[in-house]
């Protein structure tokens, strides 16, 4: 894998426990970079499925950074910028799946306009439907309504945009990380993802918010889409995928609007955080039922 000494393109991927869903994923790849020149980093926590001696063998070219632990997201994605020598960074989660012409359409978007720092894809869901990827940069304000589903009503306050279809190009403030073709230059002008404050969660947040400070844009291109199983590492986390958001949420708001314990706003700040989480680690318990449901009533028509 990968096509050239001097490549275009740097892939990074953070793999953990994904034999399900990496080789489809850079099977995606070599599909859509077919006359493109590229190399494909990867970083693996320290996975016990298998997955990297299938890797090696599969996807022979294929660069991979073994960590002796789980250290999560940003901190491997900073560690394989540094070695990338592609001119754009396509960071992608291991759930990604690539549709064929989805890098040279974001290629082209991205090239359009020498303002434009960052480009994400169309998001879909295996059935083909369109997910959700793209937010606007939370507000207190914005979290509340959305908590407490007054999004509905207040359309262009709602931090998940739910006054807009993802259907149309245009600039967003914050997409997901999931899948995002950056410019090295924009990349080293922004600086990496804050891997102290945020290891796993919200380290997209924070770096779109940086990187539009610094004046670039982030384009959102559906003419490139890309299916995404989502968060299928995250999803292994359990209740702690919760905890995780929800400790991202609290230093996000600490680091960039509520610098102070003693700030009017750290009450609301810490009522919002407590009901995230509550309503996370629901969501998290909901699913984890639903699945030994599943099984006891596999296990009863069997018998």
């Amino acid at each position: 894998m990968g096509s050239s000494d001097s490549p275009q393109i740097s892939f990074l991927i953070v793999n953990w426990n994904g034999l399900p869903v990496i080789k489809e994923c850079l099977q995606s790849i070599e599909a859509t970079c077919s006359k493109l020149s590229y190399e494909v980093l990867i970083a693996d926590n320290n996975s016990t499925d298998g997955s990297v001696p299938m890797i090696k063998k599969l996807f022979p070219n294929a660069k991979i950074m073994q960590n002796k632990k789980n250290l999560f997201f940003a901190a491997p994605t900073n560690a394989l910028s540094r070695q990338a020598k592609g001119n754009f960074f396509m960071l992608m989660n291991n759930d990604i799946i690539l549709k064929k012409n989805a890098l040279p359409r974001l290629l082209k978007a991205l090239l359009e306009s020498k303002h434009t720092g960052a480009a994400v894809p169309q998001l879909l869901f295996p059935d083909g439907r369109i997910q959700p990827s793209c937010r606007r940069l939370p507000t207190l304000f914005s979290l509340a309504i959305s908590g407490t589903r007054l999004d509905k009503f207040f359309n262009k306050n709602s931090w998940k945009m739910k006054d807009w279809d993802h259907c149309g190009a245009r600039y967003v403030e914050q997409p997901m990380m999931s899948a995002m073709l950056i410019k090295r230059k924009c990349w080293l002008d922004v600086g990496e993802l804050d891997e102290e404050r945020f290891p796993l969660y919200f380290n997209d947040v924070d770096w779109c918010k940086r990187a539009l400070a610094k004046g670039w844009k982030i384009r959102f291109e559906p003419s490139a889409q890309a299916v995404h199983l989502e968060a299928w590492s995250g999803k292994k986390l359990g209740f702690k995928q919760a905890l995780y958001s929800s400790k991202g949420m609290y230093n996000y708001f600490r680091k960039h609007h509520v610098k102070t314990i003693f700030s009017p706003q750290w009450p609301l700040l810490a009522i919002l955080v407590l009901s995230f989480l509550g309503v996370k680690g629901a969501s998290v318990g909901a699913k984890k039922l639903k699945e030994q449901l599943f099984i006891l009533s596999k296990s009863a028509s069997g018998a």
